[in-house]
């Protein structure tokens, strides 16, 4: 039997009714999956207002790993083969600015030296460590710049350097034998100045030890060779003549020491200082003035307590008091305190003032010594020189500049 048409019909909205629910029932829950947890807050409308358009065009993006310019880096070398410039902590900007001028001379050329120009940049920054001359001092800089200098005999005066190095033993012991090679390397462009440094590497040589216990070793002559000494100051070795002032004092002959001093008094502070010395002295009066002070007990009193803040002797070293009371032991009648002032105003600052790295040398120095010393003595009436047998080859830029700065 067959089931009425409208069975049938009801049966078929049923399912289709069914179906639907099944399909939004579905619906939600997918919904539920996709939307966000907190949605987004309703919008209300509102008036819009049209913002401004920036018409610029921007331009090319810079390209990376490429300078923007075809001219190339200029990039300092280390100076000395891997040692920084080192200047002292107030060095003036004069000083930086010509520092860096000579690297960048002395390093235009590869290998260093290798062009006069170089060689001699090279050889100026040698001098300028070896004297600490607005840097810091330091000898075995000195000694490499020296032998950068000198590697390709671009700049003959390098010998010098070289050989002044081995003779003081800028680094490490003393070596005769190469400073020899070197004055004779030099001896052709510069005979005087290699005749003066042969004279000196003679008078460094030791004293030769006896062979066997209590035997005395052979004595040596006091002035080794001074034939090569008078030979560099008839050429005008500035050096030489004052070594052989500094003779002429030993042998109580002030008037041929006078003319020797006179001779460079211009070019060297030493030489003026002495010329100075030896013309305030009295005939044979002087040494025995300056041996003995010729101030009273207040006079005494006064050069005591300068020497105390001088030196730093129980109380911290001032020199300004010191000077104060150089000046107060002068005032009333005191040599010592004379010669010390004299000493201390022989040297000043570039700017003028009081040289502290003068002062503290001379704290040092016994101003009733007869003949004040100082560096190696040759005589016992030994005065001042130079403080390096180079000193008078620094440019005057940097001979302004010699012990201004701390080292």
């Amino acid at each position: 039997m067959h089931a009425p048409l409208s069975t049938l019909l009801f049966a078929w909205l049923f399912a289709l009714l069914s179906l639907a629910a099944c399909v939004t029932s579905w619906a939600g829950v997918v919904a539920q999956l996709e939307l966000p947890a907190n949605p987004p807050p309703r919008i209300e409308p509102r008036s819009l207002q049209a913002a401004p358009v920036d018409f610029a065009v921007p331009g090319p993006a810079p390209i990376e790993g490429r300078p923007t310019s075809d001219a190339p880096t200029i990039q300092a070398a280390p100076i000395g083969g891997g040692t920084a410039l080192q200047a002292a902590p107030s060095q003036e900007p004069a000083v930086q600015r010509e520092l860096y001028r000579l690297l960048r001379q002395a390093e235009a050329a590869r290998p260093v030296g290798s062009t006069v120009s170089s060689a001699q940049a090279a050889w100026q920054l040698g001098l300028i460590y070896l004297h600490g001359a607005g840097v810091r001092h330091d000898e075995a800089q000195a000694q490499q710049w020296f032998e950068q200098a000198a590697r390709f005999g671009r700049e003959p005066w390098a010998y010098a350097g070289l050989a002044w190095c081995h003779i003081q033993g800028c680094v490490g012991p003393a070596n005769p034998a190469a400073a020899a090679r070197a004055i004779a390397q030099l001896r052709p462009s510069h005979p005087a100045r290699a005749d003066f440094l042969s004279w000196m590497l003679a008078r460094r040589q030791p004293r030769p030890q006896a062979d066997r216990p209590g035997i005395a070793p052979a004595p040596l002559p006091q002035a080794p060779d001074l034939a090569l000494l008078k030979k560099a100051a008839a050429a005008g070795d500035l050096q030489a003549r004052i070594e052989l002032g500094m003779e002429a004092v030993s042998q109580d002959r002030p008037d041929q020491a006078e003319q020797f001093f006179r001779q460079v008094a211009a070019q060297s502070p030493a030489a003026a200082y002495n010329l100075r010395e030896l013309q305030s002295r009295t005939g044979g009066q002087a040494h025995g003035a300056d041996a003995q002070d010729t101030g009273g007990a207040d006079a005494a009193a006064a050069l005591q307590q300068a020497r105390k803040y001088h030196r730093g002797e129980g109380v911290p070293a001032n020199f300004v008091e010191a000077i104060r009371f150089y000046r107060l032991a002068e005032q009333r009648g005191s040599t010592q305190a004379r010669r010390m002032l004299a000493l201390i105003n022989s040297r000043p600052d570039p700017a003028g003032g009081v040289n502290i790295l003068w002062m503290q040398q001379l704290a040092r120095v016994d101003p009733g010594a007869v003949g004040l010393s100082i560096g190696s003595p040759v005589t016992a009436h030994q005065l001042l020189r130079e403080p390096t047998p180079l000193a008078d080859l620094l440019p005057g830029f940097w001979r302004r500049r010699l012990l201004a700065l701390g080292n």
